[in-house]
């Protein structure tokens, strides 16, 4: 097999958190990366290279590619060529089985921005063995819905082992985010999961689906209506999110026993000010999702929500958004370690409190 020239190929890079994405390489990436940009429009990747170029006119230029279909023919080119590959074509459900399959058989990395955990779970059941074999590394959901509820529960099951801590048997999460608006395509998403496979997931919060044995799972009962407190975070209601956080963690925690334990629970919630607002929260939530069952509307959200591909102006987003996940880990001692970790505008910020 030859030796792939690209480092980086981020595929869809023209849609929206892909061209993020771009032009976080170009920002920070060593000036010698090599890498590549892929997408179906030959116009609006010049158009983004012209703008990577601006961002730092000293780097290596990322190639260009036009994918003519996404099929084996089509990406078989890039296969060869790249060492990881960054998915940004959504929904996934659509559009990403040929490109997980394509990646695998060929032992390239891959990484994505998916939220879809119906998807997820069919892409494990479908490419897991195959991707063991051939050696391909295959991470979904390293978008910020997810991946930030992985890191801070891996921070606190490392930082125990490391001090020769227990396990922890619990971690209560409260994560954030503060935006100006939701994209068009991640609004689309979630219009297009709840048709594909209904809203059975969010309403039953089912988190065993990515499990490598969905019949082990350790699972605890939430506060009523969707309240809990904890003493290190405060109020905490129903998060719409939480049940395709819980689920990829728990496959980490399933993956790594040595280092999260056999009954390792992982429970996210959005934070509240207290009970009537965590109350209300709860209940808008989970009518919220009763609604995206009814096809009109599903019509209806279409028709006010941004294009795919297009959203909130970025200058002003960047002004206005940030995010923050704060953890406290449990033990079945009693004895309580609390990790809090927070990403705002852009900046992580970890430490460790007892």
């Amino acid at each position: 097999m030859s030796t792939p020239t690209d480092e980086i190929t981020i595929l869809g890079a023209t849609g929206w958190t892909a061209t993020i994405c771009a032009e976080h390489i170009a920002k920070t990436f060593p000036t010698n990366t090599r890498w590549c940009i892929a997408g179906r429009s030959a116009a609006k990747l010049e158009a983004l290279r012209r703008d990577l170029r601006a961002i730092n006119p000293d780097r290596l230029e990322p190639d260009t590619y036009v994918i003519p279909q996404l099929d084996g023919d089509g990406l078989d080119p890039l296969v060869k060529n790249t060492k990881v590959i960054i998915n940004g074509i959504g929904p996934y459900h659509r559009h990403g089985t040929p490109v997980v399959e394509a990646w695998t058989r060929n032992g390239t990395h891959h990484l994505d921005f998916s939220t879809e955990t119906a998807w997820m779970a069919q892409m494990i059941r479908d490419c897991h063995e195959l991707a063991k074999s051939s050696a391909a590394i295959i991470i979904p959901a390293i978008s910020g819905s997810s991946a930030p509820s992985d890191l801070v529960a891996w921070l606190i099951a490392c930082y125990l082992r490391k001090h020769g801590l227990p396990a922890a048997s619990e971690i209560v999460c409260s994560g954030k985010l503060s935006m100006l608006g939701i994209q068009g395509s991640s609004l689309h998403t979630v219009l297009d999961v709840a048709e594909t496979y209904g809203i059975n997931g969010w309403l039953t919060s089912d988190t065993s689906v990515l499990l490598p044995d969905p019949k082990h799972v350790v699972k605890k009962s939430k506060g009523l209506l969707g309240h809990g407190y904890d003493q290190h975070l405060g109020h905490l209601t129903t998060s719409f999110v939480a049940r395709g956080s819980e689920s990829v963690v728990q496959r980490s925690a399933a993956l790594n026993p040595k280092i999260y334990g056999q009954n390792f629970v992982y429970e996210e919630y959005s934070p509240a000010t207290g009970l009537i607002s965590a109350l209300l929260m709860h209940i808008v939530t989970k009518l919220g999702i009763l609604l995206l069952a009814v096809p009109w509307f599903r019509s209806f959200v279409r028709g006010k929500s941004f294009d795919r591909g297009s959203g909130p102006d970025r200058d002003e987003s960047r002004k206005i958004e940030s995010a923050e996940w704060k953890a406290a880990g449990y033990v079945t001692s009693k004895n309580q370690w609390r990790w809090q970790s927070s990403a705002t505008r852009g900046r992580w910020l970890t430490w460790p409190q007892f």
